[in-house]
């Protein structure tokens, strides 16, 4: 059959004589436009876009621009690598790259060949990928040999090389084979769990095809658009960016923000003319803070998810974005995907400081649980009932049991999921979200279950006890806080926890601030007493502290300045106590990058967060496998502007 997109035929019109629906309200009901319709699995839809503009750019990345043929050919290449390493149908193969073009072309390899892919974040930390690795039986993986694949597991792995893009010339861009099924696993993300284990979250092609066709159908994407891929592979929301653009014959905007900082995605965005910007709003209001006066034209839709969405961001919507630009508040799950949307034009009201999430969308229905677990009218748990959630999770079945169930209890005679929000039914019909029924948070837009941090500090030498808790902050910004209890007779160093910490789950598990106390508060009943919890310490104010000594120190303190649009700051303080994040110090990486000629490696700065100890490992005072120390760097750029100099007279 061939395939109906947006190239094929107009949005469907309204019936003769009625009005026009509003953008905003399309979501609201069943057009009866599907997309992809006939393709029942992604290499399908993707080959036919291939087919029919091969030559059209396909990904935009740091480099040249990949076209369909480019990224077809590359898939191909992967897929037979992968057959030639003994993949078999439906194996899982992990997917251990930088957020790239190679990475697109790597996920649409493995689909070609069969198999179902597993993003595995070279960021995080060996044991903590090497715990994904097990969860999801990987024998397989892709990587460039810059990570730690050998360390993944005692066995083993076999490693099949990224593709590269070929060139105009290349074969035939339909994939060999079409051996994978509606109902097979297209991927397996992984999210926190409360027992300090992942919990790894299937879904299917059958179910991936519908999420992007409403995708494709709600924001009308055409051949013309360019929709960014802002969050990590690791996490549903490039699911749905990457193949709403592929398979509609547009193309992705692939930004590694976490690499290159906000200011580097606001100059991406606008060299590459994205027209569809998609990202947490955690990431959204630092993009808008770096645009100061710019406004980025040709976005026509901002598209917020995971976290709290206000007015405000609504507002700076209409100052920094298109004139007619819409602007989306979404909700989902890793295990529905996106469920209930919003959908904003320029002219809206805005009647609600935090604004609700909206309507469910086409295949998807939503109930609302009080209290016992009977079904209410105005608010309680958020149930999703529909034929496209996630099949359970992975190789756990009493957690399954838990969250999914059939019918829910309502008589709708499809798959629930019950998602631990709490929400609202307002008047006009639309949800508003209330916050977690249980101990699961959002740091920056990522799920973390404080129970899973809990679980890794008391793993730590020296810790008997321990407790996390998450605070929301006057700008709206959720910050991970820990508190531990020591064992007798023990000293602990909240910064070396800190760092134990970091070198074994990812950074958006490590608590902003430890706090060792004598004895965790205790309520009557025994557990800890988290209102009883000491309040964090206020930073240190300009000035209070030692300040920058060398040139080193005086370099790093300008780029935290900066960064974290401070007077000032003192040597000793920790940058993530200064109300730092990765973001931000992405920017102090590019930062120092531009002042002193040579890149700081982000690890580097992780392992060093403060002025003083960056400074000692820059200037070589460290381990011997230290970067090269900044007093070398500055003799070297002397020199050269010597030469330089000398040149002109």
């Amino acid at each position: 059959m061939t395939a109906t997109t947006p190239h094929d035929r107009p949005f469907p019109p309204e019936p003769d004589g009625a009005p026009p629906v509003p953008f905003a309200d399309r979501h609201r009901r069943q057009t009866g436009y599907r997309p992809l319709a006939g393709h029942g699995t992604i290499p399908a839809a993707f080959a036919a876009q291939a087919a029919r503009r091969p030559d059209a750019v396909a990904v935009l990345g740091e480099g040249e621009p990949w076209t369909y043929r480019m990224l077809a050919d590359a898939a191909n290449r992967t897929a037979a690598a992968l057959r030639a390493a003994g993949i078999q149908h439906g194996d899982r193969v992990g997917i251990l790259l930088e957020h790239s073009p190679e990475t697109v072309a790597a996920i649409l390899g493995v689909l070609f060949a069969g198999g179902c892919y597993v993003p595995l974040d070279p960021a995080h930390p060996v044991p903590r990928l090497a715990q994904l690795v097990a969860l999801a039986g990987i024998d397989i993986v892709i990587a460039d040999g810059a990570g730690p694949v050998d360390r993944l597991r005692a066995e083993p792995l076999r490693v099949v090389p990224p593709p590269g893009p070929a060139g105009p010339g290349g074969p035939d861009n339909r994939p060999d084979e079409q051996p994978a099924r509606p109902d097979d696993l297209a991927y397996l993300l992984c999210t926190s769990g409360s027992t300090g284990r992942p919990k790894g979250v299937p879904q299917t092609h059958r179910n991936v095809l519908h999420g992007v066709a409403n995708h494709i159908e709600n924001f009308r994407i055409t051949a013309a658009d360019r929709l960014s891929v802002v969050s990590s592979f690791s996490f549903d929301m490039a699911v749905t960016d990457t193949f709403a653009a592929l398979l509609a014959g547009a193309a992705t905007v692939v930004v590694d923000v976490r690499r290159h900082g906000p200011a580097h995605l606001a100059q991406a965005l606008a060299d590459r003319g994205a027209t569809v910007l998609h990202s947490t709003p955690t990431v959204y209001r630092y993009l808008v803070d770096v645009l100061g006066e710019r406004r980025l034209d040709t976005v026509r839709a901002v598209v917020l998810g995971g976290e709290t969405v206000t007015r405000h961001d609504a507002l700076r919507c209409r100052a920094h974005f298109a004139p007619d630009c819409v602007f989306v508040n979404g909700y989902g799950a890793t295990e529905a995907s996106f469920a209930v949307q919003d959908h904003l034009p320029p002219d809206a009201a805005l009647e609600h400081d935090v604004l609700p999430i909206g309507y469910p969308l086409a295949g998807y229905a939503v109930s609302l649980l009080g209290p016992g677990g009977d079904p209410s009218a105005d608010e309680g748990e958020i149930v999703i009932h529909s034929p496209y959630v996630a099949p359970g999770y992975w190789q756990a079945p009493e957690l399954t049991a838990d969250r999914f169930g059939r019918d829910g209890g309502t008589g709708r005679g499809m798959s629930s999921y019950r998602t631990g929000d709490l929400g609202r039914r307002l008047p006009d019909g639309r949800l508003a979200y209330l916050g977690r029924l249980d101990r699961q948070v959002k740091i920056r837009g990522i799920r973390v279950e404080l129970g899973e941090v809990e679980y890794h500090l008391a793993a730590l030498p020296g810790v008997l006890r321990a407790v996390a808790v998450a605070r929301t902050d006057d700008t709206g910004r959720t910050e991970l806080l820990g508190h531990v209890q020591p064992v007798a007779g023990t000293r602990l160093d909240p910064e070396e926890l800190r760092r134990r910490l970091s070198a074994q789950v990812p950074e958006h598990l490590v608590p902003r601030l430890l706090t060792v106390l004598d004895a965790l508060p205790l309520t009557s009943t025994g557990k800890v007493d988290i209102g009883a919890l000491p309040a964090p310490p206020a930073p240190l104010p300009a000035g209070q502290g030692p300040g920058p000594r060398t040139a080193t120190e005086e370099a790093i303190a300008r780029a935290w300045c900066t960064a974290l649009k401070a007077p000032a700051v003192v040597t000793d303080a920790n940058f993530f106590d200064l109300g730092g994040n990765s973001l931000l110090l992405a920017d102090v990486q590019r930062l120092l990058r531009d002042s002193l000629g040579v890149p700081v490696p982000l690890l580097d700065m992780y392992r060093h967060p403060t002025v003083a100890a960056l400074a000692r490992h820059l200037d070589g005072d460290a381990a011997p496998t230290a970067a090269p120390g900044l007093r070398r760097v500055t003799e070297r750029a002397a020199r050269r502007a010597r030469r330089e100099g000398k040149g002109r007279r």
